[in-house]
């Protein structure tokens, strides 16, 4: 059965095409995991993982806060606050930095212990994948 609707088309021919790459991944010995699954990850693995935004995502900025607006969407999401922690992790989730790194330049800019760093970026990080304005690009 194939979706009607030319957005629900693409969404299809996207989705069949990454689960096909994702076959063949799994098949070659590298495993895959759901976006769901990154949360029970340990914080050493969560730590690996290398963020960025996902392509065709608009970033804008609002009165305190940052929004975005997804591909092919109309509406525009609220990601967060506009403080100065939120706004240095998500300035480094650009797909070069992992989210270690991300948090032990958290923690030194803010003068913070690593744990809380590591868990200001975590607790950002799994919101912005839960909104589908942000993905590990290791995973």
């Amino acid at each position: 059965m194939r979706p009607e609707n030319p957005v629900d088309r693409r969404l299809y021919f996207r989705y069949l095409a990454r689960e096909t790459v994702t076959w063949f991944e799994e098949f070659r010995g590298k495993p895959n995991r759901q976006l769901s699954e990154l949360p029970k990850l340990s914080d050493e693995a969560i730590a690996a993982l290398i963020p960025r935004v996902c392509p065709g995502v608009r970033i804008v900025p609002g009165e305190g806060r940052v929004l975005a607006r997804l591909a092919g969407a109309s509406q525009m999401v609220e990601l967060f606050a506009t403080d100065e922690a939120s706004l240095l992790v998500f300035n480094h989730f650009n797909g070069e930095n992992s989210i270690g790194q991300v948090a032990d330049s958290l923690s030194r800019a803010m003068d913070w212990p690593r744990e809380r760093s590591l868990g200001q970026v975590k607790e950002l990080f799994f919101r912005l994948v839960r909104l589908k304005v942000c993905v590990p690009v290791n995973v």
